[in-house]
């Protein structure tokens, strides 16, 4: 009812006139008038001085104004969160893992500030293990997760393969470590540049290592695939890249591609949001082609 009554009062100040506002709220003048009169009572002040023809809002009423229209703003507002056609507005919390973001992040925020004005990005980074997490915990409305390309991310989750990358290990061209296709285990004796604990790649190489009793030999772990691809290419250790990433990546010319008879890395890039999206939809699809089109 004071939703209703705020409206009213809004209205007629609005229009100045108390026909245009039942006329705007398609009630009838008498039915404007009872709604003022309650939110009358109901604040034990009148809103308007009633001596004056049309009557004008008094300085209380003025103020009652000012914060009805807010309160009106934020009513319709949250009103329209759970309305999966309605625009997006306010904070999209999104997920990024490293290797995605370092990719894609500038032009998927550039798109979503030019499409989706009223969208407030707000980006974490991490890997994939944390932000399913914090997806489950309900702490982010959409993110990244990249998975070894058999798997597939939790069914609480609505989840979409953006793409699948394919993992390649790469030397320096110029200190080349192997010289001819090998197979896993031989590379047990050289050292690698890679990413921390936590990434999914990493620790797939690592499983691949284990099963043939072998244990990785680390030279550099290091956030930033261009920071590590020119560690390699200086002859620090063996490396991995997506293969869409390395041509576009600083020093990729003096990298090769070392062949692995028995390892073969895919990892799927999907796009996680909850089931349950609300006026979020269109933002979570805007991201998914922001992804795709980044990674292609």
């Amino acid at each position: 009812m004071l939703f209703q009554d705020l409206k009213a009062f809004v209205t007629v100040i609005d229009s100045a006139s108390l026909t245009k506002a039942a006329h705007t709220l398609c009630l009838t003048q008498s039915a404007v008038s009872r709604r003022i009169q309650h939110l009358e009572d109901t604040l034990g002040e009148a809103l308007f001085d009633r001596t004056t023809r049309p009557p004008l809002p008094t300085a209380l009423g003025h103020r009652i104004y000012e914060k009805a229209v807010a309160l009106l703003r934020d009513a319709e507002y949250l009103l329209n969160i759970s309305k999966e056609n309605a625009l997006p507005s306010g904070r999209f919390r999104v997920g990024l893992t490293q290797i995605v973001a370092d990719a894609v992040v500038f032009e998927v925020v550039t798109r979503m500030r030019d499409q989706l004005p009223g969208v407030e990005m707000q980006i974490v980074t991490d890997w994939s293990t944390e932000l399913e997490r914090l997806m489950l915990l309900g702490e982010l409305d959409a993110a990244t997760l990249m998975l070894p390309a058999a798997n597939s991310p939790p069914a609480a989750l609505a989840a979409q393969l953006i793409t699948t990358l394919e993992i390649l290990v790469v030397q320096s061209k110029r200190n080349p470590r192997v010289t001819a296709p090998v197979a896993i285990n031989s590379l047990a004796a050289s050292e690698w540049v890679l990413n921390p604990k936590g990434c999914g790649y990493r620790a797939a190489l690592e499983a691949a290592m284990g099963s043939q009793g072998q244990t990785l030999k680390l030279a550099v772990d290091t956030h930033g695939a261009s920071v590590q691809m020119r560690m390699v290419a200086a002859g620090m250790g063996l490396g991995l890249i997506p293969a869409t990433l390395l041509p576009g990546i600083a020093h990729a010319d003096e990298l090769a591609i070392v062949n692995i008879s028995d390892f073969q890395l895919n990892m799927g890039v999907w796009l996680t949001h909850s089931r349950q999206p609300g006026n979020l939809r269109l933002a979570n699809e805007l991201l998914a082609a922001g992804i795709a089109d980044g990674l292609r």
